[in-house]
């Protein structure tokens, strides 16, 4: 996977992480029950995050490749801190780091020894809907959100949404997410691109407000590393 296509997949993670606004979702016209528990859902999401300043969690993500039979897994830990800061640390299949603050977003491959630096703002908004991650968009706004059964979560089961964009020009077709029943916080993540794309991420050890300080998302490349600053201009 290419390295645009892996930071699509994460900045369209952070955009459901507490970046946007969570609250008043449009509900998919379920039966009255459902709806009402959908909404208490969305309404426990959104206090979970809204309580959290940062959050820290160990994460596995599977990428299937349309066209390809092989699955892509690769593993780490993920750091998120508002207001829009974000660091994914990779250790398998290779070591590589993506962090992104308000500014700036870094790219670091140690076997290219090389880093890849865009201005944030440059990315371009029809790849995913980024504004979400800048604090502008909202849930209620670009998504349409409702149970991924169609039932209703079955008792003490794990809730499941599945969010439909209502952009159709950022790339995703859909998301599904699932959250942890007691603290809900999202512990998986799928999204389907609208090339066939399927990216999934399984979130383990969650913890929050670690109390992260705002240096620990600023990039300093390490000596003889090759910056390359490459803008990712709009289409």
């Amino acid at each position: 996977m290419g390295r645009l296509k892996r930071l699509n997949c994460i900045v369209a993670f952070s955009s459901l992480i507490g970046f946007g606004g969570m609250s008043g979702a449009v509900l998919a016209a379920p039966v009255p029950a459902a709806e009402n528990a959908l909404a208490d859902v969305i309404r426990k999401i959104q206090a979970a995050y809204e309580s959290t300043n940062d959050w820290t969690a160990e994460f596995q993500q599977v990428t299937r490749i349309e066209g390809f039979d092989t699955p892509i897994t690769a593993r780490g830990k993920l750091y998120i801190k508002k207001p829009n800061k974000l660091r994914w640390d990779y250790s398998e299949p290779n070591h590589h780091q993506i962090m992104v603050n308000e500014l700036k977003i870094w790219i670091y491959t140690p076997e290219q020894n090389q880093v890849i630096v865009s201005p944030f703002a440059e990315i371009s908004d029809s790849q995913l809907p980024l504004h979400l991650l800048s604090g502008v968009g909202r849930l209620d706004r670009d998504f349409t959100v409702q149970w991924t059964d169609p039932a209703g979560p079955q008792p003490q089961g794990i809730p499941a949404l599945t969010l439909i964009p209502k952009d159709t020009g950022t790339g995703l077709t859909k998301l599904r997410m699932e959250v942890d029943p007691e603290s809900f916080f999202i512990t998986r993540l799928m999204l389907y691109e609208s090339n066939g794309n399927e990216s999934s991420f399984q979130f383990a050890r969650l913890r929050n407000n670690a109390g992260l300080k705002d240096r620990f998302f600023v990039f300093t490349p390490p000596k003889d590393v090759v910056v390359v600053e490459s803008p990712l201009r709009r289409p």
